[in-house]
């Protein structure tokens, strides 16, 4: 960061000297003088060494690609963007814009393809092609279901590839201060960028997490930070109430109200920057911890797929036919969430039973997962006469795309006298974390 500290004049001036072809005069200024203090937060998380290939997701209107390019300029860097405003086209176009700097007699093009984020699957990249993806302001303008782009993330992603996000913080002091003041913090419309030109939906740092960690990701780095110093530079407040205004607030003031009602002032910054990996197997780390000196590292291996299983048991419970047992299951690289050949099997010191389990249809899980299919769900009655003598443990087997098996255990049956079967029907209920 003091590298980079050290630099930022000359690299603001940089960015200061292009305009983009066929954008209002200036536009590409004011936007550099907005976002600049983010760029340099965002490069500081930005995993070394940078050398490719890299993707920028939403790469518009270039000055971040500008400042990858400049500061690592060994990187092999590719953009993506979209502009149509049919927000369900399923369509992989191209582009090409181009830059200049008069100044710098510099001309730049960039071919980008152009596709949906949320609609296209699978991106127009092979498996595992890059080794960082930027995924930078950008999640607050989907608009559909935007929760499976981390998946696709995660497949373009090599194995110890790195996830750099940032994106608006709902709960930035900021907007407490809009709300003190009786004004709307959410975005205005911008007619010319259609629906994408505005925030539809943002996140706070803890959402950001779970839905990382619940793909896989394993969380690196997490926090929040403000643009300005809102105790020297004051807090506006922009709406349709009225022109901009300035709010007779200060973060000093804002968190000690907020801690006297009893809330957090933790991560109130005003934007969130994650950076999150997906990560190589225990096996290839072994593998290069121990390799002597000099020599190549076994390549990464793809995650096993019990790690690429998520599983929710949501009845364990005893029926006049026998045991029934109820959930949803899906691998999290896999959009489509559809689980073939669910088996459930019970594993007891007398003996372990395999059961098919039927497929059922669970639009909540395919809506909060962002799901193509919601029949992610699976059920079956095991008979009496096939349950093992508790306890048992239960668990699920699941078939995947490339022929493969997966298991995961979806808890224990206790028995008596903590849990016996009889129990359930009276609220009482199997040991399941």
């Amino acid at each position: 960061m003091p590298e980079l500290v050290d630099a930022a004049p000359a690299l603001l001036g940089y960015l200061l000297s292009f305009e983009l072809d066929g954008s209002p005069p200036g536009m590409l200024r004011t936007y550099s003088g907005d976002a600049f203090c983010r760029f340099l937060h965002t490069l500081e998380l930005t995993p070394r060494p940078a050398v490719g290939p890299i993707l920028e997701i939403g790469a518009g209107p270039y000055l971040f690609h500008l400042l990858l390019r400049a500061v690592f300029p060994n990187a092999v860097l590719v953009g993506s963007n979209f502009f149509d405003h049919d927000i369900f086209s399923t369509r992989i176009g191209g582009a090409t814009h181009r830059l200049r700097s008069s100044r710098l007699g510099e001309v730049l093009d960039f071919d980008f393809p152009t596709f949906n984020l949320e609609t296209v699957h699978p991106y127009p990249y092979p498996a595992d092609s890059f080794d960082v993806v930027f995924f930078c302001e950008t999640l607050e303008h989907l608009v559909v279901n935007p929760l499976r782009v981390f998946r696709e993330i995660r497949r373009i992603l090599r194995p110890g590839g790195h996830l750099v996000l940032t994106l608006p913080n709902a709960l930035r002091l900021t907007n407490v201060a809009a709300m003190l003041a009786g004004r709307n913090f959410f975005d205005l419309y911008w007619v010319g960028n259609g629906v994408h030109g505005r925030h539809n939906r943002e996140f706070s740092l803890g959402e950001i997490r779970t839905l990382l960690e619940r793909d896989g990701f394993e969380i690196v780095r997490a926090e929040t930070r403000d643009r300005l110093d809102y105790d020297t530079v004051p807090i506006e407040a922009v709406d349709y109430s009225g022109p901009a205004s300035v709010l007779p607030f200060r973060k000093t003031d804002l968190e000690r109200w907020i801690r006297r009602a009893g809330g957090t002032t933790t991560d109130r910054g005003d934007n969130i920057y994650v950076l999150a990996r997906w990560p190589a197997t225990a096996h290839s780390k072994r593998n290069e911890d121990s390799a002597p000196p000099g020599a190549m590292p076994d390549p990464p291996r793809p995650c096993p797929d019990n790690e690429r299983l998520i599983s929710f048991l949501d009845v364990l419970d005893e029926t006049t036919e026998g045991l029934r047992v109820t959930g949803w299951a899906f691998y999290t690289d896999d959009a489509s969430g559809i689980p073939a050949d669910a088996e459930i099997v019970l594993r007891g010191s007398d003996r372990s039973t395999i059961h098919r389990a039927e497929g059922m249809s669970r639009a909540d899980v395919a809506s909060a997962h962002g799901l193509e299919n919601d029949g992610v769900g699976f059920t079956t009655v095991i008979p009496r006469s096939e349950v093992p003598v508790p306890p048992f443990e239960v668990w699920l087997r699941l078939g995947s795309s490339t022929g493969t098996t997966a298991e995961r255990s979806l808890g224990t049956w206790a028995g008596p006298p903590r849990h016996p079967l009889s129990d359930t029907s009276t609220g009482g209920s199997p040991d399941v974390p």
